[in-house]
């Protein structure tokens, strides 16, 4: 009993020493925004915050500031189209790659493991012309195509590792009673794989979230930059930088991704996890 009460404390104080190394920063950045420039800069840091204050964030709020509302709007929008056409296109996808037996698909499975390896710097140059050629610069239609390029191939993995973990029977069994194909995978395998589900299209909501290359490359103005090329943006230009409004800034883009988060934490990981073991 004393040992197995010794392993438990020595978990917990690992794991609580852990969250504090990961939390700190964030935390610090957290209390830094309530804090005066004055204080902010003051010669000796401290966690009390003497002159409690919102300017930073009405400066990153507001018109004549930031104007990062506007900023957010292109990413969750951006971002939440894309979680969508990956989600219906890998539950459709993935039951395929399940289900059906066809002529070469192994060499489709290879090739969404690949499609993973060129990203980035690589293809940059190709989507560039592409988008110019088809008018797509400057809109975020053409950020919706690149993440979707991205998250779909693994996507489909994951999808297709779930939907063949539920037992045929039940599909023969919809079949027996005179379900089609089409209503057997919506009412029957897709609430069966909702965790893969909720996952894939979490992963690449975070995924755009957080792009910042495709962004700054394709889009240039305020109907179509992402918050992040916004926020780098003020950091880099000329003059003295309002550090108060962009640390305010910063807290704001990760807050939409920490709620989310928190109320599905649950079935990402464990759509994450059981889909790659079954897949």
């Amino acid at each position: 009993m004393k040992e197995t009460l010794s392993l438990r404390i020595i978990k917990y104080t690992s794991l609580t020493i852990l969250m504090v190394f990961t939390l700190f920063p964030f935390l610090w950045l957290l209390d830094t925004t309530f804090k005066s420039t004055e204080e902010m800069f003051s010669s000796a840091p401290t966690w009390w915050i003497s002159n409690f204050t919102l300017e930073h964030y009405t400066w990153a709020l507001g018109e004549h500031g930031m104007n990062i509302g506007k900023l957010l709007y292109n990413s969750i929008v951006v971002c939440s189209l894309t979680a969508l056409c990956t989600g219906l296109i890998a539950c459709v996808s993935g039951y395929g790659l399940a289900r059906f037996k066809v002529p070469g698909i192994s060499l489709v499975v290879i090739l969404f493991v690949l499609a993973q390896m060129i990203q980035g710097p690589l293809i940059m140059i190709p989507w560039y012309k592409l988008a110019s050629a088809f008018s797509l610069l400057n809109t975020k239609t053409v950020l919706v195509l690149i993440y979707n390029t991205m998250t779909i191939p693994v996507a489909v993995w994951i999808m297709s590792g779930f939907f063949k973990s539920v037992p045929k029977e039940l599909e023969e069994a919809a079949y027996m009673d005179g379900s089609t194909k089409l209503n057997t995978l919506f009412k029957i395998m897709v609430p069966m794989a909702l965790p893969g589900l909720i996952s894939v299209s979490m992963y690449s909501f975070i995924l755009g979230w957080n792009d910042y290359q495709y962004s700054l490359i394709l889009t240039n103005s305020l109907s179509a930059k992402t918050v992040q090329v916004g926020i780098a943006e003020v950091m880099e230009s000329m003059g003295a930088a309002n550090w108060g409004g962009i640390l305010a800034s910063g807290v704001i883009v990760i807050l939409p991704i920490i709620i989310i988060f928190s109320f599905i934490q649950r079935l990402l990981i464990e759509g994450l996890t059981a889909g790659g073991i079954k897949g």
